[in-house]
């Protein structure tokens, strides 16, 4: 058993950089105008090896609180949804998809190394990513469509969303790339419903 207090370690260092630990989540997080930014540490202990992730989520609210509206999904979860998440090493080759940890010192390097990783790109990704027009380029941008823990059809919801609010001028091009990516997709037939339903009020009423 590992005696350092992962918790306890990154507490201090993350509410210097305005985040704040929210034990509903266990998450560090910190507000901005549309929403807010999230950051994951997750530590799994083996009888062998222990591992340390990290995960970093950016939610725009205007955007969760719409697709939710026509997504089946929990009753809770469009309180509590990330527009987007990442993995350290999609931002930064330098660092492993996470740590695998033996001792108490390799823990303490691996905080180390993961506050310098915070520091000189985490905070910089996760402020750039809170802007939405570079959020929406990014989810159009994607070539496999596919982010850290989401799976293609809320790609396809957030990306229409997020060109629909944020870049109009678009919003008919990504909408008819998408509807046809769906439709290609081995989606249920009441999910395809769900997204035309959720297309028909882009067009009408937003």
């Amino acid at each position: 058993m590992l005696n350092i207090d992962i918790k306890e370690r990154h507490q201090e260092f993350f509410l210097d950089f305005g985040f704040e630990f929210n034990p509903n989540y266990s998450t560090y997080e910190k507000s901005f105008p549309l929403g807010k930014q999230a950051i994951f540490v997750h530590f799994t202990e083996y009888p062998d090896t222990n591992y340390l992730e990290y995960n970093l989520g950016v939610r725009i609210d205007t955007v969760e609180e719409l697709i939710h509206r026509f997504l089946p999904s929990l009753s809770d979860y469009s309180s509590r949804s990330l527009t987007l998440i990442q993995t350290p090493n999609k931002i930064d080759p330098s660092i492993p998809n996470r740590f695998a940890i033996t001792s108490d010192f390799e823990m303490e390097e691996a905080l180390i190394k993961a506050e310098k990783f915070f520091i000189k790109n985490g905070f910089k990704w996760l402020d750039k990513m809170s802007h939405p027009l570079t959020l929406e380029n990014a989810f159009v941008a994607k070539e496999n469509y596919t982010f850290k823990s989401q799976n293609f059809i809320y790609n396809a919801f957030r990306a229409t969303a997020l060109a629909k609010l944020y870049k109009p001028e678009d919003y008919l091009i990504v909408r008819e790339n998408f509807l046809n990516m769906v439709e290609k997709q081995q989606v249920t037939p009441f999910t395809i419903a769900s997204y035309l339903q959720f297309l028909s009020h882009l067009d009408q009423e937003v």
